[in-house]
């Protein structure tokens, strides 16, 4: 998942970084995995469950960043692992489905014990910036068509993964130029080294915030307009395709064979209320709490799974 801005990190998670993670001991043996760097996105939310948790009365867990294999990397280990109660897992469900298509390991992530829902979906915009002279998704496909035009962005199998491959699909011409992390993103965007990119929709007021160029938004990727930015198409009325529309979202799993009271436990705790300092930091993160149950995580299962085999 994309890196996050320091300065928005600096402001958003005070209330967060108040809670104490530490080693997990005898009495409180917990592990919050997931598979990006503790600065990125996920990381956070993964810290915010933990945050959670904690304010429940349960003692601080553990977490543990396992970066690797697009998201994927704690998979293996979590499923391998003890079912005794003392793990679970953070992840976007898209990039879940996502690997589990592309690497033939669609199994292995059904054996993943659904648990609960903790944000809903965040959206993700295309942008160009003032070098690449391209002012409209028309302007895209005519320039791909006759000079190409790089599409900057964090890799086919992260979360912008959907939003790489529909806007190559539909400009000829564009090609993937990696660029991990929305800072990165948006550098490429304003230094011309990439004509297009796609970004989280809260990332661009975070690029505003630090100064300098402000990037031209073309399209989003939801199934409706944003409410960030009104005026701006989705890329489905763009181009005439509503199946071209997602978010992508965060749930907690428990390994498979997991007692059923440790998962409604969690799940529970997951369920609210929440503190409201830690409610701040998480919006300020560009999220919004879901508290979704269980079976809100396997129908967010399947809409990914769709959207992963309509590009993969």
């Amino acid at each position: 998942m994309a890196l996050i801005p320091r300065r928005t990190l600096m402001g958003g998670l005070a209330a967060l970084a108040a809670f104490p993670f530490g080693r997990a001991s005898a009495d409180a043996p917990l592990q919050v995995l997931h598979g990006y760097t503790a600065g990125s996105v996920t990381g956070q939310v993964a810290r915010f469950v933990g945050a959670v948790l904690t304010s429940k009365g349960r003692p601080a867990p553990t977490l543990q960043a396992m970066p690797g294999d697009h998201g994927f990397a704690p998979v293996p280990p979590f499923l391998a692992g003890s079912a005794g109660g003392s793990r679970i897992l953070v992840a976007d469900t898209l990039t879940l489905m996502m690997n589990g298509v592309a690497q033939g390991k669609l199994s292995d992530v059904e054996r993943l014990v659904p648990v609960a829902k903790v944000t809903g979906g965040y959206s993700t915009a295309l942008i160009a910036g003032a070098k690449s002279g391209l002012k409209s998704w028309a302007d895209v496909v005519s320039t791909a068509r006759g000079r190409g035009v790089a599409l900057a962005g964090s890799g086919r199998l992260s979360a912008y993964g959907p939003a790489l491959a529909w806007v190559a699909a539909a400009a000829p011409g564009v090609t993937d130029l990696d660029a991990p992390g929305n800072d990165r993103i948006v550098d490429a965007v304003r230094s011309g080294a990439a004509g297009i990119g796609v970004v989280t929709t809260d990332s661009i007021a975070a690029a505003m915030a630090r100064g300098g160029e402000t990037p031209t938004v073309l399209a989003t990727f939801g199934a409706a307009r944003s409410p960030a930015f009104p005026a701006v198409p989705t890329f489905a009325e763009l181009t005439g395709d509503r199946q071209r529309a997602y978010t992508f979202s965060y749930s907690v799993f428990a390994p498979p064979g997991s007692e059923s009271s440790f998962v409604e436990g969690i799940a529970r705790d997951l369920a609210g209320p929440f503190p409201g300092d830690l409610v701040t930091s998480l919006g300020k993160l560009g999220a919004r709490i879901a508290a979704g149950d269980a079976q809100l995580v396997r129908e967010t299962m399947q809409r990914d799974l769709r959207v992963s085999r309509s590009f993969l």
